[in-house]
């Protein structure tokens, strides 16, 4: 390191004589004032690249002992798999190139004479020079890599629950589906989709599912180091069908003047059909009443007029339409009068006897 310096201040010194020697004699034509700035910031300046050519004299017979010169923050990692090689060349225009070596960043200098390959996962560098058959030694370059073997994990997650039934899930039409995708290594670099039949596309917003039936949603991921997750699917059943729904009576309504009057003692059913995810709930309502759980049969005992209504839910949110049943209550008995009659009586006369015939 001394004999660096020494070096470094006779070089210096040698430089500065030829700058002054050169300063002291100027070609330019100008005035007196004119020359005196001149001179001073010339004598400067040249001062200045003197030392630093002095400075580029001095790495180029000693070499530059920090090797690569830049740490891993400095340089952008090259992300890899243990399955990328690299291979070293170099060129001398003059005593030509004797051999070429590297090394990782903790070990020792190798010769190159088969592709290079980093098999440990994680954060690396390589170290790597020529030199030629004159003695000079390159000063060392570094290449910063990234090893991950890992590919990323990646899974669908549905917005909306799905709805399992004998193994088969059941979502609606208006569920959306989010496919997350994790590398802690390197980081993901891109996650590819594809519904049913079609090419795979670049994953960027939720996916919604347009078509009722059975669907297929194909996904994967590839993360900066090149490893692809398997391609995972799922098949998800759209039910956009909604339910059917009816109010049955036990006895029939009777009409009366436009009007049904239930009889004493009827009572309302209510049955529900769903032929995909299956009914989940059924709601009725009577009059001014809220919708409720449907639980038994509807029974009215109450004087007047009535509406009665009934919807129904699936297991995947489709509504049916509201039906309705109006009917009227009678619970007045009828009455009834006698009195007697001011007419007399019609009497019919009996049939006049006929004769006997005299037996023979």
């Amino acid at each position: 390191m001394q004999a660096h310096k020494y070096l470094l201040a006779i070089l210096t010194i040698f430089f500065a004589g030829q700058i002054t020697a050169q300063v002291a004699d100027p070609k330019a034509t100008t005035s007196t004032k004119d020359q005196a700035i001149q001179k001073t910031e010339s004598t400067s300046t040249q001062a200045k690249d003197g030392v630093d050519k002095a400075e580029t004299t001095v790495k180029d017979i000693l070499g530059d002992k920090k090797e690569a010169g830049a740490s891993t923050t400095d340089a952008p990692a090259l992300f890899i798999t243990s399955k990328t090689s690299f291979s070293l060349d170099a060129k001398d225009d003059s005593s030509m190139i004797d051999f070429i070596e590297w090394k990782p960043k903790n070990g020792e200098y190798r010769r190159f004479t088969q592709p290079i390959r980093i098999s440990e996962e994680g954060l690396t560098e390589i170290y790597y020079r020529s030199v030629d058959k004159a003695g000079n030694s390159e000063t060392p370059k570094i290449l910063v890599v990234n090893v991950d073997n890992t590919a990323p994990r990646v899974s669908l997650v549905p917005q909306e629950q799905l709805f399992v039934l004998d193994g088969v899930p059941f979502a609606s039409k208006n569920n959306t589906y989010t496919i997350v995708a994790e590398d802690r290594q390197t980081g993901v670099e891109k996650v590819q989709f594809s519904i049913n039949q079609e090419a795979a596309k670049s994953y960027a917003d939720p996916i919604k599912l347009e078509n009722g039936g059975a669907n297929v949603i194909k996904y994967s991921a590839t993360d900066k180091s090149g490893n692809s997750s398997p391609e995972s699917s799922m098949i998800i059943t759209v039910d956009d069908v909604k339910p059917t729904i009816e109010i049955v009576p036990s006895y029939p309504l009777v009409d009366i003047n436009g009007k049904n009057f239930q009889r004493k003692g009827n009572v309302f059913y209510v049955n529900a059909t769903d032929k995909e995810s299956g009914v989940k709930k059924i709601l009725v309502k009577i009059d001014e009443e809220e919708f409720k759980p449907y639980v038994e049969a509807i029974a009215i005992e109450t004087q007047g007029d009535h509406v009665i209504k009934a919807m129904a839910v699936d297991n995947v949110g489709n509504q049916s339409d509201v039906v309705e049943v109006k009917l009227s209550v009678d619970l007045t008995p009828p009455t009834s009068t006698i009195q007697k009659s001011t007419e007399e009586p019609k009497v019919e006369a009996a049939p006049a006897p006929q004769p006997s015939t005299p037996a023979k």
